[in-house]
């Protein structure tokens, strides 16, 4: 999973004393390793680099924006909005807009946080209804917890799925443990929410 360089950036994005600066270049480190880390597996697995998709989900995947373009600069990139109800955890569809998808589209959704896997699952299910082969379907992480890793390998191969770590446990208000509190909130520099 984690390399040393890694391990150093999850330390810095996991101290809640990082300031948002010092947590964006944390993140884009991690984020360029694991999509190096994602390009060698899909190497590995004769994927067509040209056929690439990269699906963000609004908002905290825009960190893996930058990232993924560098390493894919061919890539197509559709974008979905999901915010998942913070009392029922359910994920609610609020945008889309991705480009056609075929069984031979190569498609990575990036969501650097996989907690309940409900958003991973919604945008991965969303992907196969417009014609996605579902083992064609990558996803690319930086945090996961066990019962969003095993949701979201009921619908795409778990070899699939490329994360730095996964963490212990979800707690009773579906947030990661240890994990590293709100990433979208960390990175686009709200204050304590």
């Amino acid at each position: 999973m984690t390399d040393g360089n890694a391990n150093a950036s999850l330390k810095i994005l996991r101290d809640r004393k990082t300031d948002t600066a010092g947590f964006r270049a944390a993140a884009r480190k991690i984020c360029a390793s694991l999509m190096e880390t994602l390009s060698a597996l899909l190497r590995k697995q004769g994927a067509d680099m040209k056929c690439t998709i990269f699906v963000v989900i609004l908002r905290a995947s825009i960190a893996f924006l930058d990232p993924a373009m560098r390493m894919f600069p061919h890539a197509a990139v559709g974008v979905v909005g999901l915010k998942r109800d913070e009392h029922t955890l359910v994920p609610r569809w609020y945008y889309e807009n991705l480009p056609p998808l075929s069984k031979n589209s190569v498609v990575v959704v990036l969501d650097p946080m996989l907690a309940t896997g409900g958003s991973a699952e919604a945008a991965v299910l969303r992907l196969i209804e417009r014609g996605a082969d579902r083992k064609r379907i990558y996803f690319a992480g930086i945090i996961a917890a066990p019962e969003g890793l095993s949701r979201l390998a009921q619908h795409i191969p778990q070899k699939n799925i490329v994360l730095a770590v996964v963490d212990e446990k979800l707690d009773a208000n579906g947030m990661i443990v240890p994990g590293l509190g709100d990433f979208g909130d960390r990175y686009f520099g709200y204050k304590d929410t």
